[in-house]
């Protein structure tokens, strides 16, 4: 009876174990650990694990997909998403994150028509919701976005992001004051989150408030968020038009640093490096040199880069070089303002 009783316990125990090993929850959480040490196509199994056992099982579907986007296979992201709506899952919550993936990849017509789908599908999601509000916002209806950000706020009246989104609304649309308002009462709500600050920087820039209020909020935003890109344009943008050159060049070399792969910050620094060269010293061209080569090894069809890069080296006398750069952006862009420098060029060099 003893060994009976010990082989029962031991089967009862096995079939425990198995039954333990095939819980979603538990594969989800080794997917999660698989992707945050590096090993994708290990998160990518238990993923799939979970969708064969688990048909329903949303959040499988849209892990999947963000592994597949980051890894900028659009089309297989968008694929894992369907698979999930073909197998019954959460339609409102998939058909947001298929929007999700067509604005992060700039296609911002599909991205609201997807959008627009995830709220008919359920009203009550909230972040369905704040991405309709912010994709109308995008579209310049901020009538219609504020009416998204409101409901996402009447579901849940503390949400952040739907209070930011608003706000940003607000100030695009005219309404500064309240929209500042608003970001107040965040930021006290909220001190450790950085979006707030931001958007209350760009309120703040459409009134008499002082330059060094508005520089405060965007360091605090840019600290405490330091991946959100749509900040730090702006803050960019701001330090470019309204500040000191070498206090805009220190922004900039921080911006390229969280996004090497920014052409346009590239553009603008290698522009603030000419700039100072013609004030200060020729010296500063080598830097904005640097900032062109490092946009070409992204896009060799960096036609601005070649542009600049022939303006630098007309101011260091190399009009051969010049030339071959100027030639080079009309190849690939052509129009009056690189005809000319090809032309400029040339005199240089007779």
């Amino acid at each position: 009876m003893g060994l009976n009783r010990w082989l029962t316990l031991g089967f009862i125990g096995l079939i425990a174990l198995t039954a333990c090993s095939e819980d979603p929850d538990i594969l989800y959480s080794k997917a999660e650990t698989e992707a945050a040490l590096g090993s994708r196509q290990a998160a990518l199994g238990y993923l799939m694990e979970i969708q064969k056992s688990s048909p329903d099982y949303t959040e499988a579907y849209l892990f999947a997909a963000q592994l597949f986007f980051e890894d900028n296979n659009l089309a297989e992201a968008v694929n894992q998403c369907k698979r999930g709506l073909d197998a019954q899952a959460d339609s409102s919550m998939i058909l947001r994150y298929i929007g999700e993936i067509y604005q992060l990849s700039g296609s911002l017509e599909n991205a609201y028509q997807y959008f627009r789908m995830a709220v008919a599908a359920n009203r009550e999601n909230v972040e369905a919701q704040i991405s309709m509000g912010g994709i109308l916002n995008d579209k310049d209806l901020y009538e219609q976005a504020l009416n998204h950000f409101d409901t996402a706020l009447e579901l849940d009246s503390a949400n952040y992001e739907a209070t930011v989104g608003k706000a940003i609304t607000l100030t695009n649309s005219g309404n500064t004051a309240r929209a500042i308002e608003l970001l107040d009462a965040a930021v006290k709500d909220e001190p450790m989150e950085g979006a707030a600050y931001g958007a209350l920087a760009m309120a703040q820039e459409k009134t008499a408030v002082e330059d060094q209020v508005i520089l405060d909020n965007y360091a605090l935003a840019v600290k405490l968020a330091s991946k959100n890109k749509t900040i730090w344009e702006a803050y960019v943008a701001f330090m470019i038009n309204d500040q000191e050159t070498k206090q805009a060049v220190k922004v900039l070399q921080n911006y390229l640093y969280h996004f090497p792969e920014a052409i346009d910050g590239r553009h603008y620094l290698a522009e603030l490096y000419l700039d100072l060269a013609l004030k200060e010293s020729l010296s500063w061209l080598d830097a904005a040199r640097q900032q062109c080569e490092q946009a070409l090894i992204s896009d060799s069809n960096d036609h601005y880069s070649h542009a600049l890069l022939a303006r630098i080296y007309l101011l260091q006398e190399k009009p051969r070089l010049a030339i071959l750069e100027a030639q080079l952006a009309f190849e690939i862009h052509p129009n009056t303002e690189y005809r000319e420098l090809v032309d400029q060029a040339k005199f240089f060099q007779n």
